[in-house]
């Protein structure tokens, strides 16, 4: 199988890998690596797609003058009242659970996740306290308790993304919508003993 040079072409290689003349088992590596690449080309142009089309997340905004956390996701405003504001934590991430309307017009939970060791698969007590602890200080006392060398803040160790997360343009109106619900309707969702919305029947 070897040319002159004492060298394999990769021509020759596949001929001798999917041969049923050189290795008992040709067929079955000519059907497996057609799989393969049939696999490969499949998804490998999917995740770039979607890698793309990924957007940065919007961050989350804590006015203390309104007493109300905001954000916005894919075009949907969701927000919270102070007073109101839950968070749950488990080992891998803590989240801070805000309301919003869906697609249907409907009130729904939505949850902002807050990784502070940026690891997917561990995040421990000892990693949110000091979140906790920094947002607690700022709702009771403001920025100036917290941050009183800084005029604003903004962490420079953003995630990677093509796109960010565009304000909405009726952004105004969404907010003062979900805030005008909430504040209307104060137990329309009812959670388990961890503070979880319980799902519809």
């Amino acid at each position: 199988m070897l040319d002159e040079s004492g060298e394999l072409t990769f021509k020759s290689y596949l001929y001798a890998r999917h041969s049923n003349k050189h290795t008992a088992y040709g067929s079955y590596f000519y059907k497996k690596d057609i799989s393969f690449l049939v696999f490969y080309a499949i998804t490998i142009p999917l995740l770039l797609f979607f890698i793309i089309r990924f957007k940065r997340q919007a961050p989350m905004v804590f006015d203390r003058d309104k007493q109300i956390v905001y954000l916005w996701y894919k075009g949907k405003v969701r927000a919270q009242h102070f007073k109101d504001l839950r968070v749950y934590e488990d080992f891998q991430m803590m989240r801070i659970q805000t309301r919003g309307f869906d697609k249907h017009n409907n009130m729904q939970w939505a949850n902002f996740m807050v990784q502070p060791r940026h690891n997917p698969y561990y995040n421990g007590k000892d990693a949110y306290e000091p979140v906790l602890a920094f947002i607690c200080q700022f709702m009771e006392y403001g920025r100036e308790h917290v941050m009183p060398q800084h005029e604003q803040w903004q962490s420079n160790d953003k995630p990677f993304a093509f796109f960010d997360d565009e304000k909405p343009k009726d952004f105004e109106q969404q907010l003062n919508a979900v805030l005008t619900h909430l504040s209307e309707n104060d137990t329309d969702i009812p959670l388990d003993k961890d503070n979880l919305p319980i799902p519809p029947v």
